[in-house]
């Protein structure tokens, strides 16, 4: 295929005066910078690595290179710019001290990026190093070239393979959070050990330099590996990400080993045990082949679950002027999981704790965790009645139903409102018959909840309806510390037999603190059962409904129960209900 130009001569002459006074303007720029004299033209001919090394004031620096390998990075074709500090403008025995690894992320790759940026012009540039750090090159108020701030000394010395710019100084290396967690300024490896043994790391082939051949291997003069962690998608914290802004507490060894202490009594688990399964009518032994791994993963997991905040979103900007020994005042905290903090519990998380600002956000290092039990690792549970429902009996051949309460169409005689706007229905099999209803409870952690059942009455969207209480037991069905399936009635671990409804509220019933020995958290489709039944007599029938509405069950931890009971106008968030 042949293209056709057509030429237009006063076009091409217009295109040629432009391009000769570009051509003009670019050698008048570099002239300016760049003095044709022996020096120079001798460093156009070698690469960057020859032109460091034979320099007599980059000595401390081509030694620093050359530990981390940079010797052979610097001689390959692919182009960079290097911004090399001098010879006594820093701390050389210090940067000596630092591991390869440690040398090249924070202070190499700090100084080096990749293509050709000349100190050129009057507009600043923002340019990416190879450690993926985000740097201002440009000219300082009296217009001397700088980066970072930095006073570059010499300028503009040209290369085979790129430029060097010599400063009169280091390039100070901003950690990022993720690059902070590392032992080597706060005691707090524990937390890093954790949130590293999920780091990947796998070669960019096709973006790295090949060297040679080496039997029969490819070798890399410049590796550049792609870097993953499971963790940053999920916690929903991006903490390696350098345009992100993130809070992140951090606890020291003594804060985590205090944690883990306390969340292993809510995360107790058996190596086997028995478990009913009404929905098949089946009793199953259940083995969980590594316990411990089970209990140390979880226990993990839920300690780090709420130490991530994102800070521009929501009240959650405040924390980006909170500093040390300062009390944070908001209305609420939202954890990159989502969990709310209100006023008082979001205060309690800094107190006590150390600022220490990075890239992309803040560190908070403390001594001791201030989250409560319930704000975290040990929440309230919601049993949604209408949706764990598992086995009924005695229920009208149409079988339990899910009744919904549309916003707006409530009785205002009842007073209460139903969560997810829907409920349980149980209308019994015969009119002498009493419905019973096993319901589901997962996610149970080893611990005492205060155990409340919410009842919805009969006429909660007719006034004309004129509702009777329910009466009903309630016994629990849960797995021992032998191992063994068991069954204990109300009146066992709490001090009724029965409960009656209100029949003028959705009404929230005490049934009694119970205790599992045990945790199911974690363990798959395995949880105790609710057995909530209706106990109406043929004398009592006039008295009480046989049909049961539940709303649903809210399993409270103890220790929150009693704080709400000594604090009522105490605010916490309470998910769905």
């Amino acid at each position: 295929m042949t293209t056709k130009i057509r030429k237009t001569s006063a076009t091409c002459l217009l295109c040629c005066n432009i391009v000769a006074a570009s051509l003009l303007t670019a050698c008048s720029d570099w002239t300016d910078h760049y003095d044709a004299d022996s020096e120079l033209l001798s460093t156009q001919h070698q690469t960057l690595w020859e032109n460091i090394a034979s320099n007599p004031s980059l000595t401390q620096f081509a030694n620093l290179l050359k530990k981390g390998g940079y010797d052979q990075v610097l001689s390959a074709s692919q182009t960079y710019t290097v911004w090399a500090p001098a010879d006594g403008t820093f701390d050389y025995d210090r940067l000596s001290a630092y591991s390869s690894s440690r040398l090249k992320q924070e202070f190499i790759d700090n100084h080096i990026a990749r293509n050709n940026y000349q100190a050129l012009g009057t507009q600043p540039k923002r340019i990416y190093t190879l450690n993926e750090k985000m740097m201002n090159f440009g000219r300082n108020a009296a217009g001397q070239f700088v980066i970072q701030d930095v006073a570059i000394s010499k300028p503009n010395v040209a290369g085979l393979n790129g430029t060097i710019h010599t400063l009169d100084g280091i390039i100070p290396f901003r950690a990022n959070i993720y690059e902070s967690l590392n032992n080597l300024d706060y005691p707090i490896d524990s937390v890093a050990d954790f949130y590293h043994s999920f780091d990947e790391r796998k070669l960019d082939e096709f973006r790295s330099v090949q060297g040679p051949m080496l039997n029969g291997e490819i070798t890399y003069l410049d590796s550049i590996f792609t870097e993953r962690n499971d963790l940053y998608g999920l916690y929903n914290a991006y903490i390696n990400q350098e345009d992100s802004n993130y809070t992140m507490i951090v606890p020291t060894n003594e804060a985590w080993s205090k944690a883990t202490a306390q969340l292993s009594q809510y995360f107790r688990y058996l190596p086997s045990f028995d478990f009913k399964d009404y929905e098949l009518d089946r009793t199953t032994t259940v083995t969980l082949s590594d316990i411990d791994s089970l209990t140390n993963a979880t226990i993990k997991h839920n300690l780090m679950r709420e130490l991530f905040y994102n800070s521009n979103i929501y009240d959650n900007k405040k924390l980006n002027a909170l500093q040390t020994g300062q009390t944070l005042n908001c209305d609420s905290l939202y954890s990159t999981t989502f969990t709310k903090l209100y006023t008082e519990d979001a205060a309690r998380l800094f107190e006590g704790a150390t600022r220490v600002d990075k890239s992309n956000g803040a560190l908070w290092v403390t001594d001791s965790l201030r989250v409560r039990p319930w704000n975290s690792w040990n929440p309230e549970l919601i049993i949604q009645a209408e949706s764990h429902a598992s086995y009924t009996e005695n229920v009208t051949t149409d079988g339990a139903q899910r009744i919904y309460v549309t916003p707006g169409t409530q009785n205002p005689e009842v007073s209460g409102h139903v969560s997810n706007n829907s409920y349980l229905d149980l209308p019994p099999l015969g009119s002498s018959t009493n419905p019973k209803v096993y319901f589901r409870l997962p996610n149970v952690r080893s611990t005492t909840y205060s155990i409340y059942v919410v009842t919805v009455p009969a006429n909660i969207t007719s006034s004309n309806f004129k509702s009777k209480p329910y009466h009903f037991n309630a016994s629990m069905e849960y797995v021992e510390e032998t191992g063994k399936n068991t069954v204990k009635a109300a009146k066992d671990w709490t001090v009724k037999s029965t409960f009656d409804s209100d029949t003028l509220s959705v009404d929230t019933i005490y049934i009694g603190d119970f205790t599992f020995p045990v945790s199911y958290y974690g363990t798959g489709n395995y949880f105790p059962y609710l057995r909530l039944e209706s106990r109406v007599s043929s004398s009592l029938r006039d008295t009480y409904d046989r049909n049961l509405r539940f709303d649903c069950i809210i399993l409270r931890p103890k220790d929150l129960d009693d704080y709400l009971k000594a604090h009522p106008d105490y605010k916490y968030d309470r998910g769905n209900y």
